[in-house]
């Protein structure tokens, strides 16, 4: 039975949970390819979802999400699907709740008129689905909550509380999200799903465990996690 993502358009913006890698692919080749989809996925690896981060060890700016949706809505601006991913790299930049010092940010339940300071967390994201709600009026649009990530307590405990604002503001605005985290088991701690002793590319080669490194995917976690990204898709 063919699915109803058959030859749609999709466009994909995040970080390189999103981005994946160019020997084995990431959601937007699995899910494109099986669906006969045009597709256009923008994450970059280190991206974040604010705007005005410091620059990568490299030197190159930073990717951002939210200062690539006019790029986004040159490149698709018929896209049937928009679906978004980020927030570890904001929660490891941006400071860490339990600090108290951090760009986290506020929502207001009430503002709804894209005045939003792009350069938090919180801010960023709200205004990523403002404007996608004006570019892509009545197609698709939806938020990624990235799986279980992170080799030390702090890490861990800090991205989930981002990841908690960004639920929090996808059901302010009405955008749908699948939350891996919460959602699926693969969890770095445990020893069947990420084996710490080797390299990350010993990880992937072999393919036994979903996790490369405590964090990135192995080409067995990109097919667990597209399989349940797709049939999610399907239901948007």
């Amino acid at each position: 039975m063919e699915s109803k993502l058959c030859g749609k358009k999709i466009l994909w913006n995040g970080d390189s949970i999103c981005a994946g890698s160019s020997r084995w692919g990431n959601w937007a080749t699995r899910i494109g390819e099986r669906n006969d989809m045009e597709y256009k996925n923008f994450a970059i690896g280190g991206g974040t979802v604010a705007e005005g981060l410091p620059l990568m060890k490299s030197g190159h700016e930073r990717h951002s999400v939210v200062a690539t949706l006019d790029k986004m809505r040159e490149a698709m601006p018929d896209a049937d699907y928009v679906i978004f991913e980020g927030g570890t790299n904001d929660a490891d930049l941006l400071g860490l709740v339990a600090e108290g010092e951090t760009k986290l940010g506020e929502i207001d339940p009430f503002c709804f008129d894209g005045s939003f300071d792009t350069t938090t967390f919180c801010g960023a994201l709200e205004s990523v689905f403002y404007r996608s709600l004006t570019y892509w009026k009545g197609k698709k649009i939806g938020y990624i909550v990235a799986q279980k990530m992170g080799m030390s307590e702090e890490e861990f405990v800090n991205r989930r509380i981002y990841f908690d604002k960004a639920v929090e503001i996808c059901e302010k605005w009405g955008i749908p999200y699948i939350d891996l985290w919460k959602g699926c088991y693969l969890n770095p701690y445990h020893p069947e799903m990420y084996d710490p002793s080797k390299t990350a590319e010993e990880n992937a080669a072999e393919n036994i465990g979903f996790y490369i490194d405590g964090q990135h995917l192995s080409p067995r976690g990109y097919d667990l996690t597209s399989e349940l990204i797709e049939k999610w898709i399907e239901r948007l």
